[in-house]
C-alpha cells in the first residue's frame, strides 16, 4: 500500500474547483529544501552545544580515563615513605625511609576483570551519550511540530477574523439601510468576538510552543524564523519488519541496555577474581639505622575475603544484577517495538485524515464563496455566512493538527529506524 503524507493526493483525481484550495494550502509551506535544511540544520547545531550532550561527553571522557587507569594496574607500583617509631637502641634512627616497587605476578584474573569493567563503563557512557542526543532529537521534532501547528492555527483563525470583520461591515451596512434589525449588529459583533478569542488562544499557544523551542535552542531567534512543516512528499514509511533488525542493533536505548548487561557481567567476573589469591614480587630499599641502606626482594602471597567473608556474597549479588539487566533489556526492546508500531499506525491514520480534511477544506471554501454570493443576493442570512467561515477555519485547524501529527510520526519512525547520524545526513526519501 502506498503511504503518502498529508495533502499529496493524486492531482488527476481532483475536480477543477479543487485546485484553488490546494494551491492556497501549498503556498503556506516554504520550499521543500529550505524547510528541511532549516529544522535539520538547527537540530545538528543544537545537539553540538546542548548542556546535556556536553555533560554526557564529559562522562565519556572520564570513562575513557578510567580505562587507561585500569591498564596501568598491570605495571609495577612504586611507593616511597617514612616511618617513625620508638627505638630501644641509642645507635638506631627512629625514622626509616624506604622506596618500594611491587609487581603483580598473578591475580587470578582480577586485573583483567578490572580492565573489562572499565571498558564496559566506557561503553555504557558512550551509549548514554548517544541516547541523550537521540532523546533531544526526538524532543526537538516534537517541539518543531507543535510550533508549526500553532503557527498554522494562528493563520487559520486570523483569516477567519478577517472574514468576520468583513461580514460585520456588511451587516452594519444592511442595518443602516433598514434591511435587518439594528440589534443583529450586536449579535454579529459577538460572533466576531468569539473568533477573536480563539485567535488570542491560538497566539498564546504559539508563544508557549515557541518559548519551549527557544529554551531548547538556547540562543536568540529571529521572529521571521517561525517553524513550518517541511514538504514530506517522499517521507514514506516502509513495512515494520524491514527495520526490526536495524533497530535491534543500532537504537541507543538498546545499546545502553546491552552495555548495562556487559557491565553487570564484568562486575561478576571482578567479584569472582577478588576471591583468588595474588602473587607478587617486591623490591625494597630502606635507610634509617646503623646498617645504612638495606636492599630486599620479596615474593609474596596474599588474599582477602572482605569483611566477614563479604566477597562471597558479592558474587551472588552481581549475578542477580546480570539477570535483572537482561530482563530490563527485554523490556526496552518490547517498548521500542510498541513505539514503532504506534508511530506507524499514527502516520497512516493521520495522513489519511489530513487527505480527507483537505477535501473538506476545498468543499468548505466553495460553499463559503457560494454563501457570499447568495448573501449578496439576499438568499442567505449573515448567520449562515459566518457559520460557513467558522466551519472553514475549524477544518483548516483540523488539517493542520493531522498534518503535524503525521509529520511527527514519520520523523520519529525515520529517526528510530535509521539512527540519528543517518537522519541528519540524508533527507527523507
Amino acid at each position: 500500500m502506498k503511504k503518502q503524507f498529508i495533502a499529496w493526493i493524486r492531482i488527476d483525481k481532483l475536480k477543477p474547483s479543487c485546485f484553488s484550495t490546494l494551491a492556497f494550502f501549498l503556498v503556506c509551506l516554504p520550499a521543500p529544501s529550505l524547510a528541511s535544511d532549516l529544522y535539520r540544520g538547527m537540530l545538528a547545531n543544537m545537539l553540538d552545544r546542548h548542556p546535556a550532550v556536553i555533560a554526557a561527553g564529559q562522562q565519556r571522557l572520564a570513562a575513557s580515563q578510567e580505562v587507561e587507569g585500569a591498564r596501568w594496574q598491570f605495571f609495577p607500583t612504586p611507593s616511597i615513605g617514612v616511618e617513625s617509631g620508638n627505638q630501644t637502641s641509642q645507635f638506631a634512627d627512629s625514622k626509616i625511609r624506604f622506596a618500594r616497587l611491587q609487581q603483580p605476578l598473578w591475580t587470578g584474573g582480577r586485573l583483567t576483570a578490572q580492565t573489562d569493567r572499565a571498558k564496559a563503563q566506557q561503553e555504557l557512557a558512550d551509549a548514554a551519550w548517544r541516547e541523550q542526543r537521540h532523546n533531544l532529537a526526538i524532543r526537538w521534532l516534537e517541539l518543531w511540530a507543535e510550533s508549526s501547528a500553532a503557527r498554522s492555527r494562528v493563520e487559520a483563525y486570523a483569516e477567519s477574523e478577517e472574514l468576520h470583520q468583513r461580514y460585520v461591515r456588511r451587516v452594519q451596512a444592511r442595518a443602516q439601510e433598514g434591511q435587518i434589525a439594528r440589534s443583529e449588529t450586536q449579535l454579529s459583533f459577538s460572533r466576531l468576538s468569539s473568533v477573536q478569542a480563539e485567535l488570542e488562544l491560538a497566539r498564546a499557544q504559539q508563544q508557549q510552543a515557541m518559548n519551549k523551542l527557544l529554551q531548547m535552542w538556547g540562543r536568540t531567534w529571529s521572529t521571521t524564523d517561525i517553524p513550518r512543516l517541511p514538504d514530506l512528499r517522499g517521507s514514506e514509511v516502509d513495512s515494520m519488519h524491514t527495520h526490526v533488525g536495524a533497530v535491534a542493533q543500532n537504537h541507543p536505548v538498546l545499546q545502553k541496555s546491552r552495555a548495562q548487561v556487559l557491565l553487570a557481567q564484568a562486575e561478576v567476573d571482578f567479584a569472582r577474581a577478588r576471591l583468588s589469591p595474588e602473587v607478587y614480587a617486591r623490591a625494597e630499599v630502606s635507610h634509617g639505622n646503623i646498617s645504612g641502606d638495606v636492599r630486599k626482594a620479596f615474593i609474596g602471597f596474599s588474599t582477602s575475603f572482605g569483611g566477614g567473608l563479604s566477597n562471597l556474597s558479592a558474587v551472588g549479588s552481581a549475578q542477580s544484577r546480570v539477570e535483572a539487566q537482561r530482563q530490563e533489556l527485554e523490556v526496552r526492546s518490547r517498548e521500542l517495538s510498541d513505539l514503532l508500531t504506534t508511530d506507524q499506525i499514527n502516520h497512516l491514520s493521520q495522513s489519511q485524515r489530513a487527505q480527507q480534511f483537505l477535501l473538506s477544506l476545498e468543499a468548505a471554501q466553495a460553499y463559503l464563496l457560494s454563501s457570499e454570493t447568495q448573501f449578496d443576493n439576499g438568499r442567505r442570512s449573515w448567520q449562515e455566512l459566518m457559520n460557513s467561515a467558522r466551519e472553514k477555519a475549524q477544518i483548516r485547524v483540523q488539517l493542520t493538527d493531522a498534518s503535524a501529527q503525521a509529520w511527527l510520526a514519520a520523523q520519529r519512525l525515520r529517526l528510530n529506524t535509521q539512527g540519528l547520524e543517518d537522519f541528519l545526513a540524508r533527507p527523507a526519501r
